[in-house]
């Protein structure tokens, strides 16, 4: 199953690159940071929220031209680094998006589409307890490498401040269709046009 993901990887990110050397208006890199699943999930033991707990994340991006209605095509490979987890498991997000622009002013680009997140979990087993509202819960981990695929519907705004650089917020929203796991993570980056 290790060799098949790392096999889809390498795939994926063969695909992004070739995306990213045809018909390119701009290559970009984005740093910033990734905040998975807001203020729906817990980020410390005492119950504390995930609300502005951003993981460090940086893209590789592409604006392409299209021919239909002055859309663009914005591709974009991405890596979060969640670190490891105060519970001895580390988490590595590898996303994969594929967003339409378009121009709403001279500075300003709506985005949406689709994405695709890989998130890699490993740990060395056993459990651990943690607040789940007003009780407590034990939530198991895994004792070997496991990775999880979700697709997300996306949508953000990006402006430009000077020739070079923008500013994007993006939301990523998963499960659209299933009421009960449906969560938003949202992401704040600078972008640096090459």
């Amino acid at each position: 199953m290790v060799k098949l993901i790392k096999t889809n990887n390498l795939r994926w990110s063969s695909l992004f690159i070739i995306l990213i050397s045809i018909n390119t208006t701009n290559a970009l890199v984005s740093v910033g940071g990734y905040v998975p699943f807001g203020p729906s999930t817990q980020k410390s033991v005492t119950g504390g929220k995930n609300t502005f707990s951003f993981d460090p994340m940086i893209g590789l991006n592409t604006v392409i031209t299209t021919p239909f209605y002055n859309q663009l095509f914005l591709p974009e490979l991405g890596m979060v680094f969640h670190g490891e987890g105060q519970d001895g498991y580390s988490k590595q997000t590898t996303l994969f998006i594929f967003d339409m622009g378009h121009r709403l002013t001279g500075t300003t680009l709506l985005r949406y589409g689709l994405g695709t997140f890989l998130t890699r979990i490993t740990a060395d087993g056993g459990s651990v307890t943690l607040r789940n509202g007003g009780d407590s819960a034990t939530y198991y981990q895994p004792n070997e490498a496991s990775t999880s695929w979700n697709t997300t519907v996306n949508l953000g705004l990006e402006n430009s401040f000077g020739p070079n650089y923008a500013g994007r917020v993006q939301t990523y929203l998963f499960s659209l269709f299933n009421g009960e796991a449906r969560k938003v993570s949202y992401s704040l980056s600078l972008v640096y046009y090459l």
